[in-house]
């Protein structure tokens, strides 16, 4: 059974929220940003899937083999811990306000990349361990879970179960997270490419970079508590002296405060 990861169709934009000063530093290097998974918005990141998977695993009749489902679940989940993953988020929502709120804010701006562009360029320079929509339905999430057993009972195959719960791990958040419409490009360490630091709100977040050849921008919004005349103009002069013909919108979304 292959991973239910559903791709970006091959036309559609992933947005990239950020700051001013972030943006303008991925406009003149190209380079983007795949934080370390443990370090991710959600607290409860790696283990959420735990949480799932043992839901199903107690519906299930047969107390021999919860037992045994359990505790490989429980070793796979750690083991993918220690793994060296790297996730670079975007956004398939091109207004987000839950978005402008945790990343954007006074000084905010969305990049929109050409979703095939951008990873034909990633996949240049970088292997893409697995890319693909977050999945946040607790229901959808527990079918899948559901379909690995399936796979299990029949194949008697641990390994293909382990593989697999490592790949939903990084792909299943809490529906609380919604809103946020989330899309992953996630990549493995095994080379151990240099892992860089950078401060956040006065802690450090581990990073690798993905230096790319050209950035396929589409365009570039400007944060709804952002819409001074010179927010736009900068931006829009600041891509032209780097030659990136685009256009630079103003968020939709009406703010007061």
């Amino acid at each position: 059974m292959e991973l239910r990861i559903k791709h970006i169709p091959k036309k559609d934009n992933l947005y990239h929220y950020t700051k001013c000063s972030s943006l303008k530093s991925i406009l003149a290097t190209k380079i983007l940003y795949a934080t370390k998974s443990s370090f991710l918005n959600d607290t409860n990141e790696m283990d959420y899937i735990t949480h799932v998977t043992k839901e199903v695993i107690e519906e299930l009749p047969d107390s021999g083999l919860q037992e045994l489902l359990l505790s490989e679940v429980v070793n796979t989940i750690e083991e993918s811990k220690r793994h060296d993953t790297f996730v670079c988020s975007f956004s398939t929502d091109k207004d987000s306000i839950t978005l402008w709120s945790e990343f954007g804010d006074n000084t905010g701006y969305n990049v929109a990349f050409r979703a095939d562009e951008l990873l034909t360029q990633i996949r240049k320079k970088k292997e893409i361990f697995y890319h693909g929509h977050v999945i946040y339905s607790r229901e959808v999430q527990k079918h899948l879970i559901e379909e690995l057993f399936e796979d299990v009972k029949k194949e008697d195959d641990f390994t293909l179960l382990k593989r697999k719960l490592n790949t939903y791990a990084l792909f299943f958040k809490q529906e609380e997270f919604a809103a946020e419409k989330e899309y992953r490009i996630v990549f493995r360490n095994p080379h151990k490419q240099k892992i860089l630091f950078r401060e956040k709100e006065g802690f450090l977040l581990p990073y690798i970079e993905i230096q790319l050849d050209t950035l396929p921008i589409d365009c570039v919004t400007v944060a709804p508590k952002n819409h001074v005349d010179l927010a736009k103009k900068g931006m829009t002069q600041y891509l032209e002296s780097l030659g990136y013909d685009v256009d630079v919108n103003l968020s939709k979304l009406k703010l007061r405060y």
